[in-house]
């Protein structure tokens, strides 16, 4: 449940664009190895655990796409950012795409989110970013920024993980399969 929790919202917050694969890929790991096989050592799991495990997992994964917006909400700084330019650029499959680049206090960054930027070359938009540069900056005030979504989802998605926890360590809950009369 913790692993989960780190490897959905780390690299969610570092930007390092696979945040929510990697969290699927953990989540996908830790029921086909940890779960499947060490807690229920192979035997069938019921749907009421598999069920609390892949939604607590699904919400971790949308609290996650907002941890951004909740460090910046705790930790960023509020100002005035000039766009500065787009470039395209190719990706690692060859995928071309437009990036937003913006002027802040600090210096050119560039936004998160790819895209065409949201206004003309040298026009002046709200923005909270990150002073230490660890989050890249979001074009909106501080009051809008979704925190709510990476606190809800992702607590509610832990929660449902634990709960997903203590019913397989406190007797794994297992389908009921009938036994002949006189066994």
């Amino acid at each position: 449940m913790v692993l989960a929790a780190v490897c959905t919202f780390v690299p969610a917050l570092l930007d390092l664009g696979l945040g929510i694969v990697v969290g699927l890929l953990v989540l996908i790991t830790l029921y086909a190895w940890v779960l499947r096989r060490i807690v229920f050592g192979g035997r069938p799991i019921s749907r009421r655990n598999k069920a609390s495990y892949w939604i607590g997992g699904a919400l971790l994964v949308v609290g996650g796409m907002h941890a951004p917006d909740a460090l910046l909400a705790l930790t960023g700084a509020q100002g005035t950012a000039t766009i500065a330019y787009a470039s395209t650029e190719t990706g690692s499959h060859g995928t071309r795409y437009i990036q937003c680049w913006v002027e802040l206090p600090s210096g050119i960054e560039r936004l998160p989110r790819t895209g065409p930027c949201p206004a003309p070359v040298g026009a002046r938009r709200t923005v909270v970013y990150s002073p230490s540069g660890l989050v890249g900056p979001i074009l909106t005030s501080r009051g809008r920024l979704m925190w709510w979504w990476a606190a809800g989802f992702g607590l509610v998605g832990i929660a449902a993980l634990t709960t997903t926890a203590v019913r397989t360590v406190h007797g794994p809950d297992l389908p009921y399969r009938p036994t002949a009369p006189g066994r």
